[in-house]
């Protein structure tokens, strides 16, 4: 568990299934809530139970991320992890739209990075987002990600279509806490 200025990330749980399937259920279509095909999907909450206890949950890799008070404000985490090519894909999930903007947001992203960064020495990570998230666009750019490019129309939805942009972030573009200390530091190689 690390406790910041704004937030505790900690390991997620199976507890939390309510809160992730709350965000499914949600009227904000998010890419990181698409499965691998780029479709929505409504989980039940079973299966999300069942992806909570997870072995990726279990190593750390999928974050809840709560406010001081102890709720949960949103998920947060690495997939697709690869040691060898020295990247993997990141997710972030706010519950509102006032975490996204705020510090709080920003705490989660500098945790994630430092975990991709610091702990697993990895060199860039990369995220998909959805042309109508722009609140995580724009906590994504301030915490050095480029947007670099779009797939035009790929997500079809609730009756529109919608372009899928990927952001990446590379090592040396992020400035990533040292999670030990809680400190932040650019990361030099």
């Amino acid at each position: 568990m690390i406790v910041g200025q704004h937030t505790v990330i900690r390991t997620a749980e199976r507890d939390d299934a309510r809160f992730l399937r709350a965000a499914y259920l949600g009227s904000a279509l998010r890419a990181s809530l698409l499965d691998v095909r780029k479709e929505p999907v409504q989980p039940t909450r079973e299966e999300l139970e069942e992806l909570l206890g997870s072995k990726e949950t279990a190593r750390g890799l999928f974050y809840a991320v709560e406010d001081l008070e102890g709720r949960v404000c949103g998920f947060c985490g690495l997939r697709g992890v690869n040691q060898e090519s020295l990247f993997a894909e990141v997710f972030f999930l706010f519950l509102s739209p006032e975490m996204e903007a705020g510090a709080g947001g920003e705490e989660a992203v500098q945790f994630v990075l430092g975990q991709a960064f610091n702990r697993l020495h990895l060199a860039k990570v990369t995220i998909l987002v959805l042309d109508g998230e722009t609140g995580l666009g724009a906590l994504l750019a301030r915490a050095g990600f480029a947007c670099e490019g779009a797939q035009r129309q790929a997500v079809h939805a609730r009756g529109v279509w919608h372009d899928v942009q990927t952001w990446t972030c590379f090592r040396e573009a992020a400035e990533a806490p040292d999670n030990h200390t809680g400190g932040c530091h650019a990361l030099q190689d």
